[in-house]
């Protein structure tokens, strides 16, 4: 088995999915884009750009350790969805206060951002919404080395179970490689594919997202405007860089 080719090895953008894509880009690339469009890379973006900044916790919101890990770093724990307050639904934070830190659990963008952490790489949070401005950070903080996009996908079963890619998040993904290839063209095939299926698609995002099986879970339990927001291409100028463990401008 050569390890190589499952780390796309001789191409400067590249792009695989879930732990597992972390696991092998990670050792490599200068810069990891960690993807997960529904919702906490577009939470992520939303908050850091109303001036907060964002504890990524590799938690369910409901563990018992989210809320100690929230204390031990002066967070501001994340709220159920269902409640009042900042939680992991991004139309709640679109009016956080400046200077906020907000300890957000997920299982799945959160959870990869921990993960990429480990790695001698450049973290940053993308989305479909702010897919141009990360582009051009990951560049210039991969320098010299590749850059890695990570697809979040969902696991059947929450958080444990096999990977199940997403359609919200092959599009994220696919916003930010094309933006990549538009500065470098050297693109494995996954990323070239991956932007050639979002340039088909631009023009439908909203019902692309809505009508996919996570944006139509989302409608269903009243957060119909947290599809519409992610599905926002380029509203943001924001690229949420993962410094100390937290996501910030």
């Amino acid at each position: 088995m050569n390890a190589g080719n499952f780390r796309q090895q001789g191409y400067r953008i590249r792009l695989e999915w879930g732990r597992e894509g972390v696991e092998q880009l990670g050792p490599e690339c200068g810069a990891l884009i960690i993807v997960d469009v529904l919702s906490f890379s577009t939470s992520v973006d939303i908050a850091v750009s109303r001036g907060g900044r964002v504890l990524p916790l590799p938690l369910r919101r409901a563990d018992p350790r989210a809320a100690l890990e929230a204390e031990r770093a002066g967070a501001v724990p994340a709220a159920a969805k269902h409640d009042s307050g900042w939680s992991l639904s991004p139309s709640s934070l679109l009016e956080l206060p400046a200077g906020t830190l907000l300890a957000l659990p997920s299982p799945n963008g959160a959870t990869l951002s921990a993960l990429a952490a480990q790695y001698d790489s450049t973290v940053f949070a993308g989305s479909l919404r702010n897919a141009d401005a990360v582009a051009q950070a990951a560049i210039a903080a991969a320098g010299d080395r590749p850059v890695g996009i990570i697809a979040a996908g969902e696991r059947w079963g929450i958080v444990d179970g096999p990977l199940r890619p997403s359609l919200e998040d092959h599009l994220g993904a696919g916003a930010i490689s094309a933006a990549l290839l538009a500065h470098d063209d050297a693109g494995s095939p996954e990323a070239r594919l991956a932007a050639l299926g979002f340039r088909s698609a631009a023009s439908e995002l909203p019902a692309l997202l809505a009508e996919a099986i996570s944006g139509r879970e989302l409608t269903d339990i009243g957060f119909a405007h947290d599809v519409h927001l992610a599905a926002q291409w380029n509203a943001s100028t924001t690229a949420p860089v993962l410094v100390g463990g937290i996501y910030g401008q």
